[in-house]
């Protein structure tokens, strides 16, 4: 049987990005607008093979 530490853990470093927020801004923008389109193309074509 394996015997583990029972001491505190020390939290491996975690990276820091160095990009500017207003670069993410952007990048979250442009998928949100590219989602948006996708969905109103599928909803159009949902609703033609609704009505047809």
């Amino acid at each position: 049987m394996a015997i583990q530490p029972t001491g505190p853990r020390i939290a491996a470093a975690t990276p820091h990005w160095s990009v500017p927020s207003s670069t993410c801004n952007r990048s979250y923008l442009l998928a949100g607008l590219r989602a948006v389109v996708i969905a109103l193309l599928l909803l159009g074509v949902l609703a033609l093979i609704i009505l047809t």
